[in-house]
């Protein structure tokens, strides 16, 4: 079972290799702020370690180069990061200078991600009421811009805190709310899945729990969501254990261990461990209780996660004090009121170690630039020198060589050039071809359409129809007309749109979105840079590579949500589309029969540009193309 889950995690973070290749392409200072953001994103439930390792620095260069909003968003996943970790002052002081920035911004996205977290930093400290306001703003802000996604978290976390009130009433009725929502995302069904069945568990329905749990389950497997199946399996652990039935108890407990050992998830190893030690102890074998209990502590102790570690000494102590072993149950006793001692000093601690973490990060840079300077001088004279033994070597062979190598790099670059000069003819006798056929549409044919409209208007007055059925056979023609004027326009602005000749990229894509159905898909779009107008080729270009994306979204994803990123830097353009469809193999790109995703390599090629596509089924789709300037 390990190897199996083992081989899925390393499988499923697809999308992470995906986005660091983008990033490795990139040198642009902002394109590698925007790329890291997401991949601490994506780590910051796996591997929160990971996450605040990558996503520190990343916080600084955003700052150094004056890029607020991927700051802001920058700040916010290390506050996620350090939230799955139980740092909950450190999540918060991250999350504040989040949303500094973004009330700056006036950005209604990040405010709300981050009331959100707020939020739920609030239900951990036991403020309900504090994050119950935190939520409600969230929502209203989410509802501004339309985010179903994001309502759903927030009422998730409303759900979850009626549910630590003993309100299953209220929990019961959010949650419903929540799964009764079309095209609900996956992560958030299963979540409010699990939440729901640990109700029934708590009230000892623990048929209704188990049912509710293997339709979790059952949705983890269709869409390979192998980390929220630990959480399902933990609930069923805990129905089976209150219920009599330790054996079974005991399997769906080492599936959690298997899955989260799998992800290096130590905080929720140290959790399951302490309820197998509860399960032992329930059984009266305190002796297998302690082991497991002893191994909860260490995992607490690795990944600081107090709580856990102070629950497992209390539950230690009690033992020991059942076993007659007063000294070891006074020790226990001690040590995990020395933990609580620790949590209740935490804020302090944790401030103290966030500034000391800042000044390590800007000493580490300066000793970096100091290296790279040194290493510079050193990598100089050894070039140099190098260099001029080469030259005494190989002079010889050089000038024997070099008319070969002249010839048939002639020969190549009046190849390559030949075909650029094809490829670009090809492309522009295309863009001609769509303005020709434009033109005439809505100058010739539309004009001749609109013609015919007017004078079948004028013979509506004087024609005496002899029924009405002949009146409306005619009425029915004056619309076909209307209908194909209509059409003929709409043809002619998909082949030219006359935002993309008149107003430039950003506009002219904004409006192909706009016409877009929002209750098909929700897309969003983010362009920086973009002031001035591009030179045309690559307008075109971009538009049309643009437009055939998201046309195969709308064929082929089945996707909920769509969004666009466009960077321009002062010698590229950056350009990220990411979809939560259902993906597809993307090692059947180079045998694909479609002509759309070759006109696309071919776009960007033609521009000296590249284009990598990220899929796997179930898990959406991500291309990534890059232009020099």
């Amino acid at each position: 079972m390990i190897l199996i889950y083992s081989g899925t995690a390393i499988a499923q973070p697809n999308k992470l290799d995906a986005l660091k290749i983008a990033l490795s392409k990139t040198s642009q200072p902002k394109a590698t702020v925007s790329i890291t953001n997401k991949i601490v994103y994506e780590l910051r439930i796996s591997n929160p370690d990971s996450a605040i390792k990558l996503g520190e620095p990343n916080v600084l260069k955003a700052h150094q180069i004056n890029y607020l909003y991927g700051e802001s968003l920058a700040n916010l996943c290390l506050a996620l990061a350090h939230n799955k970790k139980a740092n909950y002052k450190l999540s918060e002081d991250y999350c504040k200078k989040a949303m500094a920035i973004a009330q700056q911004l006036q950005n209604d996205s990040l405010m709300a991600a981050s009331l959100l977290n707020f939020a739920t930093i609030d239900e951990n400290y036991g403020a309900f009421d504090s994050a119950f306001n935190k939520l409600y703003a969230a929502i209203k802000k989410y509802e501004t811009i339309k985010n179903q996604d994001g309502i759903n978290k927030a009422k998730l976390v409303m759900a979850q805190i009626y549910q630590q009130k003993n309100d299953l009433k209220n929990a019961e009725k959010i949650l419903n709310e929540i799964l009764s929502t079309p095209k609900i995302d996956k992560n958030i069904e299963v979540s409010s899945l699990h939440t729901l069945a640990n109700m029934y568990g708590m009230q000892g329905n623990y048929a209704k729990a188990l049912a509710i749990d293997d339709k979790a389950l059952a949705i983890c497997d269709s869409f390979n969501i192998i980390f929220f199946k630990s959480s399902v399996y933990d609930n069923m652990a805990n129905c089976y254990m209150y219920s009599g039935d330790a054996a079974k108890a005991k399997i769906y407990f080492q599936k959690c261990i298997t899955i989260d050992s799998s992800f290096g998830n130590k905080k929720q190893m140290s959790d399951t461990y302490l309820n197998l030690g509860s399960l032992y102890e329930m059984n009266k074998q305190p002796t297998i209780a302690i082991q497991y209990l002893k191994t909860s502590i260490a995992y607490a102790n690795e990944s600081g996660y107090k709580q856990g570690e102070y629950a497992a000494y209390l539950s230690l102590s009690n033992i020991y004090k059942q076993l007659n072993k007063t000294d070891s149950a006074l020790d226990a006793m001690q040590k995990g009121y020395s933990i609580k001692d620790k949590i209740i000093n935490e804020s302090s601690e944790n401030k103290i170690i966030e500034l000391d973490k800042l000044y390590q990060f800007e000493k580490k840079e300066q000793q970096l630039k100091l290296q790279k300077s040194e290493l510079s001088k050193k990598n100089y004279l050894i070039t140099t020198l190098s260099i001029a033994c080469l030259l005494i070597i190989s002079t010889g062979i050089f000038w024997y060589r070099r008319r070969r190598l002249q010839n048939k790099l002639a020969l190549q670059q009046q190849i390559v050039a030949q075909q650029a000069i094809a490829t670009k003819a090809i492309i522009e006798a295309e863009e001609n071809e769509r303005k020709r056929i434009a033109a005439e549409l809505h100058d010739g044919i539309g004009q001749m359409m609109s013609a015919a409209k007017m004078n079948l208007s004028v013979l509506e007055n004087e024609i005496n129809f002899k029924n009405t059925t002949t009146q409306h056979t005619f009425n029915n023609i004056i619309s076909l007309v209307d209908d194909s004027c209509a059409e003929i326009r709409k043809v002619s602005h998909q082949m030219m749109p006359n935002a993309l000749l008149k107003f430039g990229l950003t506009k002219a894509i904004k409006e192909f979105i706009n016409r877009l159905d929002d209750s098909i898909i929700k897309v969003s779009i983010h362009a920086e840079g973009l002031n001035e107008r591009l030179p045309t080729n690559i307008e075109t270009v971009l538009y049309r590579v643009i437009q055939e994306s998201v046309n195969n979204t709308l064929k082929h994803a089945a996707a909920n949500r769509l969004d666009i990123s466009i960077i321009k830097t002062s010698d590229e353009i950056s350009v990220l589309i990411e979809d939560d469809g259902k993906g597809f193999n993307v090692q059947q790109i180079s045998n694909a029969e479609g002509i759309g995703i070759k006109n696309m390599l071919s776009r960007v090629n033609y521009l000296k540009g590249t284009i990598d596509f990220a899929s796997e089924p179930n898990k959406g789709t991500l291309v990534a193309i890059h232009i020099p300037l």
